[in-house]
């Protein structure tokens, strides 16, 4: 869906946008009490030493996602495994290529799998609704569409909000003074959208801008039809744009950031990343008030940000 025009790409995403964001509301009490029960083991490792974020950072929107389409919890280590091959190789950067289609392919006989037991025994998951949308009218949503947009929400579904989960808690220990939005459900969106422009989750856009003809910006000459990746986190850092951008400061004002992206691309899991950030940053800071880093966090470079370990301690320890 995001490498498509209208009206293709407007059919699609009429099919689909409804339902994923009806489906989301009618499952926040679950989010919730799925949210305090993946926090009680974290709590619990730090009543006597050190645990790393970065593993309840990845289960909360990778479980998330998959109960959300009625995926087998058993079947986490084989969606981490299959998403973390495919993921780096979209984007500019050079990515295990061979690695990624391989676990394409496998990803998408995934799903077809899923898909073929829904039409058998349709329950009352996301990806049921969509496979009876295509049911009912398959010209709206033909079955290789529906195939990549279940692709698609499994790719985007959680790296992302867990690259963001991972910073946000690194920046809510280094600006203990701006943590505070997150006592309040309101102000705690606005601590999220700044964790998202401060340092943009995903760094490029997911498909290159291609112009039609010769373009001059700054004096550099882009032909037509060149591949242009336009770098979602230096627009999210443009001095001519926001106030003093290499600072974090929640509720700034201004212009919004360009993580989501825009127009009819807008992220269409936008709401389930504020959700799922917000309600975790939160409860994070309600149970473990006194997190202090227990080492120095590990950036991961490339089009996926967020870090590949954030040790914390208690800060009374």
């Amino acid at each position: 869906m995001s490498s498509q025009n209208p009206p293709r790409h407007t059919r699609m995403r009429t099919a689909v946008a409804r339902r994923f964001v009806e489906h989301v509301r009618r499952q926040q009490p679950w989010l919730s009490k799925f949210c305090d029960q993946l926090l009680e083991p974290a709590v619990e490792t730090l009543r006597n030493g050190v645990a790393d974020m970065t593993a309840l950072a990845e289960a909360f929107p990778r479980d998330t996602i998959m109960h959300l389409l009625g995926l087998f919890p058993g079947d986490r280590d084989l969606v981490s495994m299959l998403v973390a091959d495919i993921f780096p190789t979209s984007g500019p950067l050079p990515g295990q290529d061979r690695a990624g289609a391989a676990a394409m392919r496998m990803l998408t006989d995934y799903l077809q799998g899923e898909v073929v037991r829904r039409r058998r025994a349709p329950g009352d998951d996301l990806m049921s609704e969509l496979v009876r949308a295509h049911t009912d009218c398959p010209e709206a949503l033909p079955h290789d569409e529906l195939i990549s947009v279940l692709t698609g929400l499994m790719v985007a579904g959680y790296p992302q909000i867990a690259a963001g989960i991972e910073t946000g808690v690194v920046l809510m220990m280094r600006h203990p003074d701006r943590a505070v939005f997150l006592d309040d459900p309101v102000r705690a969106r606005l601590f999220v959208d700044e964790v998202l422009r401060y340092d943009a989750p995903v760094q490029f856009t997911p498909a290159p801008r291609i112009p039609t003809k010769a373009v001059v910006l700054s004096g550099v000459t882009i032909p037509a039809g060149a591949q242009v990746w336009p770098v979602l986190g230096a627009a999210n850092r443009d001095p001519g744009v926001f106030s003093q951008p290499d600072e974090f400061r929640p509720g700034r004002d201004g212009p919004r950031h360009l993580s989501f992206g825009g127009g009819a691309h807008y992220c269409l899991g936008a709401e389930l990343v504020y959700l799922e950030m917000s309600m975790l940053l939160r409860r994070l800071r309600h149970r473990l008030p006194d997190l202090a880093p227990a080492q120095p966090p590990c950036q991961r470079f490339g089009r996926l940000r967020g870090f590949t370990s954030v040790p914390v301690i208690r800060g009374e320890r």
